[in-house]
């Protein structure tokens, strides 16, 4: 998609030192995902102990050994 961004220039500086060789496209682009990773991991931490989740995993390598349910 694109996009026209006005930016400030020392904030870009500072991005594109972080990514030497990376283009501004490139580093934006790095910016956006690790923006969304690090607050997709915020999200679940904040669910931690809000939901009761089964541990099923012995089960299934035990039917997965056996080919049995």
């Amino acid at each position: 998609m694109r996009t026209t961004l006005d930016l400030d220039d020392e904030l870009m500086s500072a991005l594109l030192a972080r990514h030497p060789g990376a283009t501004k496209t490139r580093a934006v682009e790095h910016a956006i995902e690790d923006h969304l990773r690090r607050d997709a991991v915020r999200k679940l931490e904040e669910l931690v102990g809000k939901i009761e989740i089964e541990d099923v995993s012995e089960e299934l390598r035990r039917m997965d050994r056996t080919g049995r349910r």
